[in-house]
């Protein structure tokens, strides 16, 4: 039960910084009822990002990176929505959610902006119109359902250049043409 005039901490993004975030708090803030944890998402899941590369070449099925953030989360609060606004000085937050992107507000004491980032394309000429990004789920499944479409309409002229410092995608992209000889 909450105590009435509890302090509110509101965090903002479930992906690595909100989620541990909101866990070491949990585990922290066990059983003090004097605080009231919140962790907004526009996902109600958890992805593990780092394997994103895994799904996009489907070495893994989807289900291995994603986990429900209700599930890892016992005694804090979950809203699932979309960050519209923060008001800093009056310390609310106004989010969306649902198909109708209902409005709410929450108010807060505390706040934790754990938002993640967008792809930066450099200023490389044409990068962002050609590029596919590898930052969710549905990317990772776009890539995927791209490759089998090449690779099944034997499409061999089409090159792929990974753009990333992140070194698994450069075995994925060594490993391609031994995932397009075990396509049907």
């Amino acid at each position: 039960m909450i105590a009435l005039g509890a302090k509110r901490i509101l965090i903002l993004g479930g992906g690595f910084g909100g989620l541990y975030t909101a866990m070491e708090l949990e585990k922290a803030l066990a059983g003090d009822s004097s605080v009231e944890i919140t962790l907004v998402n526009r996902e109600n899941f958890f992805l593990f990002t780092p394997m994103l590369h895994e799904i996009a070449a489907s070495d893994l099925d989807f289900t291995h990176i994603v986990n429900p953030i209700r599930r890892l989360l016992k005694k804090v609060e979950f809203f699932h929505g979309e960050v519209q606004a923060i008001d800093l000085q009056s310390r609310r937050v106004r989010l969306v959610h649902g198909p109708q992107r209902h409005l709410h507000e929450i108010d807060y004491d505390y706040l934790v902006v754990a938002l993640g980032s967008t792809a930066n394309y450099y200023g490389i000429p044409g990068l962002e119109d050609k590029a596919v990004a590898m930052k969710s789920l549905g990317d990772a499944i776009h890539l995927r359902n791209q490759l089998m479409i090449f690779w099944r309409k034997q499409i061999l002229n089409v090159q792929f250049v990974p753009v990333t410092s992140y070194s698994p995608w450069w075995s994925q992209a060594a490993a391609s043409p031994e995932w397009r000889q075990s396509l049907p």
